[in-house]
């Protein structure tokens, strides 16, 4: 079963509403441009009674009703009550369909409900708080449900439901004025002596589409209920994001926490109600003195747990001082897939994902935000240069290029390298080591195999180094560096 709300005139009717007009007072909607030459857009049911019809010109229709009514377009106005239409749709049925900007279609499969009717009487009641006139109906199928909507004998009136009325008893003059079914060739059928659709539905349906095409004939086969559709559903913009303002402001981030926890409980039941969970969140402190801090925090993994985001909110918090009073605080979550793992015997993961990445947050705050991480060879021939690449609740290795040393013998390395002073022999480039003069290992150099010049990063900081492999009187192998222009030192120890 489908439901159909039809708003008739909806620009000019959000304006009387606004202004609490009484809906016996004839009232038109007037295009844009000099009143003179403008013409009607839009007409209520009370000026439909003068005779008045869109696209009639101000000065005729003033001619027949002296009291009429002019209203300009108010765009703010429109958008503030489409919001509370929508959210009166949405406390409804979350299936719906936007047909057109002043009819939606609904899905009542998903409804439990004692009866149809039942249902329409109290969704009719819970629309009073919108003071708009409302043309409801019940349907098979929604483009059935649609056309019985169009009439004005469905129109809503207070303490009543609206008429019984069959979509076969619709005019086709109705229909063809409304412009809310689009079908065409519907004047053809006026000049054939069709009145209304229960004229067209006697008509054989092979015969339509021989003489009108498919249009008609789709409109018949809706009429028998021989066609139906699929709802393209409303997809409202998610955006799951919450302010609070501090009256007076506060000087620490005790009373943030305090009201934290019943945003974030507000904001995790929205998604929830998406069935989204939390991928991020980010929030933003506004002083008194118009500065700002502003933080984005990743998740470890899409929560819906408002604890677990608090958590992770009073961790960065308790280390943060706030340089003046705080006035006003802004919440807001990234929305993302919940993530579903069935954990397996053999297979290494954290047990609580979040607590290690509370953990984390917890030792930047001690040691410093990027002194935190896995060391990792970095993509440089420069000997002994490590990155820390962030640490992940999965412990991913992050992706390098790893250098691994052509010798076969294990090296113990000096950090820092091990300053010495040698004597030399003067070359054609670079100096020749022949003894080493201080530091733990002197001696003379028996055997010498370089050097090995090694240079890089021309296009920043140039670095530029030679290297021996040395081995002295006492047979201690060494691995040797020189920097120009005349730093020595020990790199290395083999074996």
């Amino acid at each position: 079963m489908f439901s159909c709300f039809h708003f008739p005139a909806f620009s000019l009717n959000c304006l009387l509403a606004r202004d609490g007009i009484a809906p016996e007072q004839a009232a038109v909607l007037l295009s844009q441009g000099e009143r003179e030459k403008s013409s009607l857009l839009e007409v209520n049911e009370a000026a439909r009674q003068h005779g008045l019809l869109p696209g009639l010109r101000t000065t005729r229709a003033l001619a027949r009703c002296a009291d009429l009514l002019l209203m300009e377009s108010d765009e703010d106005a429109e958008i503030a009550t489409r919001r509370e239409l929508l959210a009166f749709i949405e406390s409804l049925t979350p299936d719906f369909e936007l047909t057109s900007p002043e009819t939606f279609l609904l899905d009542l499969s998903s409804i439990l409900y004692s009866s149809e009717n039942d249902w329409l009487h109290t969704s009719l009641n819970a629309s009073k708080h919108l003071a708009l006139p409302v043309q409801a109906a019940l349907g098979s199928t929604p483009d059935l449900a649609h056309l019985t909507a169009l009439s004005r004998h469905t129109a809503a009136r207070p303490g009543h439901l609206p008429e019984n009325f069959s979509p076969l008893a619709l005019p086709l003059d109705e229909l063809i004025k409304s412009g809310n079914f689009p079908l065409k060739d519907l004047e053809v059928l006026n000049l054939w002596g069709l009145n209304t659709l229960s004229d067209l539905a006697a008509l054989p349906r092979q015969g339509l589409v021989e003489r009108l095409g498919t249009d008609l004939a789709r409109l018949h086969d809706i009429l028998h209920e021989k066609s139906t559709r699929l709802l393209k559903l409303h997809q409202p913009l998610c955006v799951f994001q919450i302010s609070h303002i501090f009256e007076p402001p506060v000087e620490n981030h005790e009373p943030i926490l305090f009201i934290a926890r019943r945003l974030l409980q507000t904001l995790c039941n929205r998604l929830a109600h998406h069935q989204r969970a939390a991928a991020e969140m980010a929030f933003h402190l506004s002083f008194e003195n118009g500065a700002g801090h502003a933080r984005t925090m990743e998740m470890s993994e899409p929560t819906l747990s408002p604890d677990i985001l608090l958590n992770s909110l009073h961790t960065h918090l308790e280390n943060f001082s706030a340089p003046a009073p705080i006035n006003e605080f802004h919440l807001e979550l990234t929305p993302t897939f919940p993530r579903h793992a069935q954990h397996q015997l053999f297979h290494r993961s954290i047990k609580d994902p979040h607590q290690f990445d509370d953990t984390l947050r917890r030792l930047s705050g001690i040691v410093g935000a990027h002194r935190l991480g896995i060391p990792q060879v970095a993509n440089t021939h420069r000997p002994d240069i490590l990155e820390l690449h962030p640490l992940t609740s999965d412990f991913t290795k992050p992706t390098g290029i790893e250098h691994w040393s052509k010798s076969r013998l294990p090296m113990s390395r000096f950090r820092p390298p091990l300053t010495v002073h040698l004597a030399t022999q003067k070359e054609e480039k670079f100096p020749r080591p022949l003894a080493i003069l201080t530091g733990p290992h002197q001696g003379t150099i028996t055997t010498l195999r370089g050097p090995f010049p090694l240079s890089g990063s021309w296009w920043q900081d140039t670095w530029q180094q030679v290297e021996w492999d040395i081995e002295l009187n006492r047979k201690t192998l060494l691995q040797l560096s020189f920097t120009p222009p005349e730093t020595w030192a020990l790199t290395g120890i083999y074996g």
